[in-house]
């Protein structure tokens, strides 16, 4: 691959990434009106419908049957899109942005260790040293370069979901490199998503019962930005990176999230950035970049991670 084609997978990483810093926003506003688990539930299913939509006029090509990875789908439908989804939102009901984004920033080293262990993936120094600077990025960004704020930081019970939800997205992202090697990108997104709402739903019709809800037209509008840019647009520009990349390579991305969430606040809500951020933000990008890339600058082939 050359020129655009090369770059164009981080290109959708860095796409999903941005989607979902939209969403932790987005999250953090609905949670005094609706559940995590109605959450989930309603989101998935104007998500399916969108995706099915997708399927019925993309597909180009016949799949191997379902009973072939049936598991596997499962597993991704289970740890990635039910799982991580109602982690976060869950979460967010009881941590504030700060603890999130902290549990979030072990991701690529979590990725790293899973596409070591389960796909034999080659993990050199430069990527240890990039994920590392990376999550120190995150924690200056965070504490705007005081250490005090940063010890001050107490975590809860959120923080746990959060933490637990790290390690099913990365699980997620390692399943889905071995899935999508002999399905597409749409289908799998469709599958695991149709999987996943059969499983949400008992939880959010429960939510609805025990908790009534606030369905304004602002939490709808919520609700929507989820279901086009999250569980459509994010879930399909992620897993077009994994199998493009691998999961370890596209997990390295996965701290510019909270960049992006800095950047979204200071172009619409004109929130000034200043120079912790900005330090912050150059350790972050360099870092990820490390991460991702540095094998390949170095000229070191990195098995698993790198063919489409």
């Amino acid at each position: 691959m050359t020129g655009l084609a090369r770059f164009l997978p981080h290109l959708w990483i860095n796409l999903a990434c941005v989607f979902w810093a939209g969403n932790m926003t987005v999250g953090r506003a609905l949670r005094g009106h609706i559940g995590p688990g109605l959450i989930v539930t309603l989101r998935g299913a104007m998500s399916l419908v969108l995706l099915l939509m997708l399927l019925r006029f993309l597909r180009t090509r016949k799949e191997p049957p379902l009973r072939q990875d049936f598991w596997l789908l499962l597993f991704m439908a289970f740890t990635g899109v039910a799982g991580y989804q109602g982690l976060l939102y869950l979460g967010l009901r009881h941590t504030d942005a700060i603890n999130a984004a902290l549990m979030n920033s072990a991701g690529p080293l979590v990725a790293i260790v899973m596409a070591w262990a389960v796909l034999g993936t080659t993990v050199h120094r430069v990527q240890w040293f990039g994920g590392l600077t990376s999550l120190l990025g995150i924690a200056v960004i965070l504490s705007g370069g005081s250490v005090e704020r940063l010890l001050a930081v107490r975590f809860n019970v959120g923080d746990l979901a959060m933490l637990v939800g790290v390690f099913m997205w990365a699980g997620y992202s390692v399943a889905g490199r071995i899935v999508m090697r002999e399905r597409s990108v749409l289908s799998v997104t469709t599958i695991t998503s149709s999987m996943a709402l059969l499983m949400v739903t008992p939880w959010g019709l429960w939510e609805a019962q025990t908790a009534a809800p606030v369905l304004t037209p602002a939490v709808w509008a919520g609700l929507a930005y989820m279901a086009v840019f999250v569980g459509v647009g994010a879930l399909l520009a992620w897993n077009y990176g994994v199998k493009a990349m691998g999961p370890a390579e596209a997990m390295a991305f996965m701290n510019m999230t909270p960049l992006y969430a800095v950047l979204l606040s200071t172009w619409i809500l004109h929130e000034p950035m200043r120079g912790p951020q900005m330090a912050g933000a150059v350790l972050v990008v360099g870092g990820s970049l490390l991460a991702a890339l540095g094998p390949q600058w170095s000229g070191k082939r990195t098995p698993g991670s790198a063919t489409t």
